[in-house]
């Protein structure tokens, strides 16, 4: 093994220097967890006392592991100059020193069930299931006659998760280690400053402080919400669809949002459509709205569902020729899109034209957790337009008969 000269933050240094059986390194986005997460574990397997042993690495997801963990594990060993091969189609990597590492997901944490490990390496520990800790902590049986060890990095998820109760409740045999998104010296100029405008307090002191804090309610406050009489004219107006498939009073809704920004930032939502229907009665009311809206509103449809077909079937609509309808792909969860709209909520800039929408409106917002347990619909129809006015406006779409 080469050595390689890597400067490390001093909470990163102190986290690699760590003797604890159980070691975690918790912090912000961007604050460098996976990287020195897999310099450790890369150290470690090479180590004088780790020939032929075999070491575990997990991630969340396969597309985690393989989009990060595993290229910062594989990143890392070449600069080492430690690696023997890499078999891909195993995620496998064998060292110079003899010694294995098994890269796996655990989209379902019965997947590490078997080996017996030296050690492991959770990366994103914070969103796995606390089966998979469980499962894996049973196998750092093969270390050679020595326990074996386990480290985690991952940003926080609150007191109430099971990796505070492991790593940051003081524990016997547990380290824990908190860095902040600023003490990464490698951050992009400008990174800090573009995420945080679009975090609320509450998720800034989580994604990128690294703390472990319960937020007092929801995404969402009832007292940010600014109700006005009119919009001021002259904005640029989208409406954001999204399509629910049946009319069970236990299913979602359908939803519709007209979302505006004016110069000063501040986003107004004009009205919102709501309602269980079947495709004919979706198709009819999306057809009036638009029509009645005409070239003035952009109209995006979530593709997700039966969207795709929605928007193919209206742009077959000769009424809407010169309008623009279009198919949004939808690429992130529903909390990570709420989070620009609840920014500007807190900062006092999410306002909503009177109607009788608003009462209902206003509670599913402020019930949002973005997990799933409660009606979203309408958060997600203005989370949606809301990134259709903040990104430059494409040509209109005119469909020739």
């Amino acid at each position: 093994m080469r050595e390689l000269r890597i400067k490390l933050s001093p909470k990163q240094k102190a986290f690699r220097d760590s003797k604890a059986t159980f070691r975690a390194l918790v912090g912000g986005r961007g604050s460098g967890k996976t990287y020195v997460g897999a310099l450790d574990m890369a150290v470690r397997a090479m180590s004088a006392d780790s020939r032929g042993l075999l070491f575990g690495v997990y991630a969340p997801t396969y597309g985690m592991l393989k989009d990060a963990t595993f290229r910062a594990l594989t990143t890392i060993c070449d600069q080492m100059h430690c690696l023997r091969s890499i078999n891909l189609s195993d995620m496998m990597l064998k060292l110079g020193n003899g010694a294995e590492i098994i890269c796996r997901s655990l989209d379902d944490p019965e997947r590490a069930r078997g080996p017996n490990l030296a050690g492991a390496w959770l990366d994103e520990a914070s969103l796995m299931k606390r089966d998979a800790f469980e499962i894996v902590i049973a196998s750092l049986r093969g270390g050679g006659g020595k326990p074996g060890w386990l480290s985690a990095t991952f940003t926080p998820k609150g007191r109430a998760h099971w990796t505070y109760e492991v790593f940051g409740s003081g524990r016997e045999g547990t380290e824990l280690f908190r860095i902040r998104t600023l003490e990464n010296p490698f951050l992009p100029e400008g990174f800090y400053e573009a995420v945080r405008s679009q975090y609320t307090e509450f998720f800034a002191k989580q994604e990128l402080e690294g703390e472990f804090i319960d937020q007092a309610g929801t995404l969402f406050r009832r007292e940010w919400f600014r109700i006005v009489d009119a919009a001021p004219g002259g904005l640029r107006w989208a409406r954001y669809w999204d399509l629910a498939a049946s009319t069970k009073t236990s299913a979602d809704y359908t939803a519709s949002a007209a979302v505006a920004q004016a110069d000063d930032g501040t986003v107004y939502v004009r009205d919102v459509i709501r309602g269980r229907w079947e495709w004919p009665d979706q198709e009819r009311i999306m057809l009036q709205t638009m029509l009645l809206e005409g070239t003035g509103v952009e109209q995006g449809i979530e593709k997700s569902l039966h969207g795709i077909a929605a928007v193919q079937t209206l742009l077959r609509r000769r009424e809407l020729a010169r309008i623009s309808v279009r198919g949004i792909d939808v690429d992130k969860d529903k909390l990570t899109r709420a989070l620009p709209v609840a920014a500007r909520a807190e900062q006092g800039k999410l306002t909503l034209v009177r109607g009788d929408w608003v009462r209902d409106f206003i509670d599913e917002f402020v019930s949002f957790t973005g997990d799933g347990s409660t009606h979203d619909d309408q958060v997600d129809a203005v989370a949606g337009a809301f990134a259709m006015v903040s990104t430059p406006q494409r040509s209109r779409r005119i469909v020739a008969w």
